[in-house]
């Protein structure tokens, strides 16, 4: 099957926040204009939960792993030994934080598997 990299954030160093300003999402129906929101079969989260970091593997591992592909989660793309330089030679998909450091057109380029 697939192997999916994803370079999020690191979790926060001093931990999650115990409470929130809210205990819920709020409910909508439908997006500005009416466009339909997804419906999902099930979610294996919390809702409210930061899934954009390390931890939270944007709430990807059961489903992938479940259909028999392989998650990698990292915050480590800087550098030839970071994990990030590992995995490229070999993921299907790769997903980046969107503020984080861009990573360059070449170093996603295909590389001849070792």
């Amino acid at each position: 099957m697939s192997k999916v990299v994803c370079v999020l954030y690191d979790d926060p160093v001093e931990g999650y926040p115990k409470s929130y300003p809210r205990d819920d999402i709020p409910k909508i129906s439908h997006y500005p204009g009416g466009q339909t929101l997804p419906t999902p079969k099930a979610i294996d989260f919390k809702p409210g939960t930061l899934l954009g970091s390390v931890s939270g593997e944007l709430g990807l591992r059961k489903y992938l792993e479940s259909n028999g592909h392989t998650l990698i989660v990292t915050s480590d793309k800087d550098g030839p030994d970071s994990v990030l330089e590992r995995e490229l030679p070999s993921p299907r998909s790769l997903f980046h934080s969107p503020s984080g450091r861009p990573i360059s057109r070449p170093s996603v380029s295909p590389r001849p598997r070792n």
